[in-house]
């Protein structure tokens, strides 16, 4: 990098995995020496964000510099933005960051809007947000291909006239950059919970969102039969409670009795942490999965993914460890797969730390630097 560039980051769903992306990336720009101006929206009513938070915006762009790039996620609506931009910033380039998309997204069998049709929407919302982008980046290589193969198919659904040559104007600026995680230092977190529960029984970890789409029936399907089987076994279950919840989740709480060492929210970084380390085995088999950050979080305490060979695992789990369908979980629990050696902790720790911010930074400013010099 030659010259100091001002970045804007547009984040519309400001919360969770999103913000920690967005505040990640901030810090890396500014230890660069850039000049990072960020706004943000709150994490809630993801749809209304997707159809307004580019007008929010707007006014704030008409007293303003351009900056050399702007950066959003797929929850802006990136067409409307460019569209409302004073003309003085038709040089800014504008990266749009795909944490998800709603092309391919399972949606809810509960939410009106699939049965209705609407859903087509925020599909559309996401195509037209990519091609109306300099440059498209997806958090994984699966998410990229399963985004291209998904938009060819919508587009072949809709009433012709298609948009010509859809994938020949996506490809060319499409990247993978994998996500940058916060990794460093964890060690120190390690073994607070001494004397909490029994540690020659495999202790199972959740830590992911309390929600359909990350297959939270399947766990939950798993862990009765684990009740049902009698099988020694306790479990840890982090995560935020909703207003909506999976149905059958808060009963799973009170099934799992004092089998169950934490249930709920983790009241500071350093408490999840902690508990992560007092995991053995990560059972999840989501409806879909573009990158898998708490399977991450989770190798980086040496705790064991039982995946899929699915999704995006195959990126962001080790190569050496076998893949565990769902179908094989009581199977793996019964004949002590859950029991790590040191090189299954080794090899847990050292994959996940591939995505530290420190391991994710030089491709970071490289592709930044690229996109300012010729925008693709």
């Amino acid at each position: 990098m030659t010259t100091p560039l001002t970045i804007w980051i547009c984040d519309p769903f400001h919360t969770g995995s999103h913000a920690a992306w967005s505040l990640g990336i901030a810090r890396v720009l500014e230890g660069a020496g850039h000049n990072v101006v960020a706004h943000t929206l709150p994490g809630r009513h993801w749809k209304w964000r997707m159809h307004g938070a580019a007008a929010t915006w707007a006014p704030l762009m008409r007293n303003a510099e351009p900056p050399d790039v702007l950066i959003t996620t797929d929850m802006c609506d990136v067409a409307q933005l460019r569209g409302l931009m004073p003309r003085s910033w038709a040089a800014v380039k504008v990266v749009t960051m795909f944490h998800e998309n709603q092309l391919t997204f399972p949606w809810s069998p509960d939410d009106p809007d699939r049965e209705n049709g609407r859903d087509n929407t925020y599909a559309y919302v996401n195509l037209s947000s990519a091609l109306a982008s300099d440059v498209v980046w997806f958090n994984s290589k699966h998410h990229m291909e399963v985004f291209m193969e998904a938009a060819e198919k919508w587009m072949k659904s809709m009433p012709k006239p298609h948009v010509p040559h859809l994938l020949e104007q996506l490809r060319p600026k499409s990247r993978v950059m994998h996500l940058g995680l916060d990794l460093q230092g964890w060690e120190r977190h390690k073994g607070q919970h001494p004397g909490v529960g029994r540690a020659d029984i495999p202790t199972i970890l959740w830590n992911h969102r309390w929600a359909w789409d990350k297959g939270t029936d399947t766990f939950m399907a798993f862990a009765r039969e684990v009740i049902q089987r009698n099988l020694p076994a306790q479990f840890v279950i982090l995560g935020k409670s909703f207003s909506r919840m999976p149905q059958g989740w808060e009963s799973l709480r009170n099934e799992l009795g004092e089998g169950c060492l934490k249930w709920g929210y983790a009241e500071s970084k350093e408490e999840y942490i902690s508990w992560l380390w007092r995991c053995d085995v990560v059972p999840v088999a989501p409806h879909q999965e573009y990158f898998g950050l708490s399977v991450v979080e989770a190798m980086r305490c040496e705790v064991m993914p039982w995946v899929p060979e699915a999704h995006a695992y195959p990126e962001t789990t080790p190569g050496e460890l076998p893949f565990v369908s769902s179908e094989d979980w009581i199977r793996a629990l019964e004949n002590g797969f859950w029991k790590r050696s040191l090189e299954h902790k080794l090899s847990c720790r050292e994959h996940a730390l591939q995505f530290d911010w420190t391991e994710r930074t030089p491709a970071i400013l490289e592709e930044l630097d690229r996109v300012a010099s010729n925008g693709s």
